[in-house]
């Protein structure tokens, strides 16, 4: 069975261009008389980019600590200093890497300011208050409430997110001692937003059949639209990916693996430390994971008219944030656009937030789409917690059973 292992690709080479650039003009900070802000991976970094701040991705760190199967010594190092195990494999990480000095990139530059916003996890304040208090550098929660659907209370969560922008922006004046720019803001807007449609084009060439694109080729590009959002390099990389794709997979016909049969659903964050296994272990059975609610996170959608306004409506209203039924449609919609026909559940004792609720979201999924959905428990960066015999039992059993469904 050929390898799905990526391809050398252009974008590939200018991924790390661009990431090497964005670490290097980090790294240059102090010495250019920059600030460098800390922010959650979900969070209005749009004002940072305009005011000239760098913002920078304890997330991504971490993300890069799993891939690289760092995460149990991490994890070991935060536990001895008194950090639970139960804590989210993310943080716990990030925090080892900062008591052991052992990062895959060197660590991160330290912070003049933190921003957490909520509309992820609690986990994340408790994270960055810790941060905070490490470097003595201010930190600034954003406070995005539960975002249910009755209009009156998202009018009022809107205003009140809103008013919280305003204050993030004085606060950063006060940092700095430079006056906000509202139209270099609308600047960074537009960029912001033509990149996240063109990353979302890059998720949608997955309803393709065969698809050109697994979920695990969405995860490694997301990196730009996370932590380049804003700028004209995201504009420029997703146009390009767009582009390669179409050109030397489409117009051939060619899918990310070769006899397609099965096309997922994922719900949940990935099993960071087993990326590539879960890949060739899926394609073994000629299936591939093609989307989930999760990568589809930044395929923001930014009103340029009334800016403000539109970064507290987008960072309001992510997947994580909103009622576990608006969740199930918005996943449903992925089936129908996909054309999927399986669903894998990861109850991720790392995320909380994301799994609490995932079983009667997957009794909605499989009531409203009539596909069954395989169930596994695991942590997305600590293989202490990861079975292996458990997760291919469950896959061939899974794939049995859809093959008897299916007739």
């Amino acid at each position: 069975m050929p390898s799905t292992r990526p391809e050398k690709t252009r974008t590939k080479t200018l991924m790390k261009t661009l990431t090497d650039d964005y670490y290097g003009r980090a790294a240059r900070a102090r010495q250019e008389n920059r600030y460098i802000a800390y922010a959650t991976a979900v969070s209005p970094v749009e004002i940072f980019v305009a005011h000239d701040v760098i913002p920078i991705y304890p997330e991504n760190h971490a993300v890069m600590c799993l891939t690289r199967r760092m995460g149990t010594k991490l994890s070991m190092a935060a536990e001895k200093e008194g950090y639970t195990a139960h804590l989210c494999a993310y943080a716990r990480s990030d925090l080892g890497s900062r008591i052991l000095g052992d990062s895959p990139i060197g660590g991160l530059p330290d912070p003049d300011f933190l921003l957490a916003c909520n509309a992820q996890c609690f986990t994340l304040t408790k994270w960055f208050e810790v941060l905070s208090r490490r470097y003595e550098a201010p930190l600034f929660v954003l406070d995005t409430p539960h975002y249910i659907r009755d209009p009156k209370a998202r009018g009022n969560i809107i205003r009140y997110v809103e008013s919280q922008i305003h204050e993030l922006i004085q606060a950063l004046e006060k940092l700095t001692g430079k006056k906000f720019d509202l139209d270099r803001l609308r600047e960074v807007l537009v960029r912001s937003r033509e990149a996240c449609h063109l990353y979302k084009a890059f998720l949608d060439l997955a309803a393709h059949k065969p698809s050109p694109i697994s979920i695990f080729d969405a995860l490694i590009h997301m990196a730009i639209i996370v932590y380049l959002r804003g700028t004209p390099q995201a504009v420029h990389y997703y146009r390009t990916l767009v582009t390669e794709i179409e050109e030397e997979k489409i117009s051939h016909g060619i899918g990310v693996i070769p006899n397609e049969r099965y096309r997922l659903y994922w719900e949940n964050l990935p099993v960071w430390f087993k990326f590539r296994d879960h890949a060739n272990l899926l394609a073994s059975y000629g299936a591939v994971i093609l989307t989930s609610l999760y990568v589809h996170a930044w395929t923001y959608d930014f009103d340029v008219s009334d800016p403000i306004r539109t970064l507290a409506e987008n960072y309001t209203s992510v997947f994580s944030n909103v009622e576990l039924e608006e969740r199930a449609e918005m996943a449903c919609d992925l089936f129908d656009r996909y054309r999927l026909n399986g669903t894998i559940m990861f109850l991720n004792r790392s995320c909380k937030a994301l799994t609490f609720g995932e079983l009667e979201l997957r009794d909605m999924l499989t009531r409203r789409t009539g596909i069954p959905a395989l169930v596994f428990e695991s942590d997305m960066g600590d293989p202490r917690f990861y079975s292996e015999t458990q997760v291919k039992t469950r896959l061939q059993a899974y794939f049995e059973s859809l093959d008897r469904l299916n007739g």
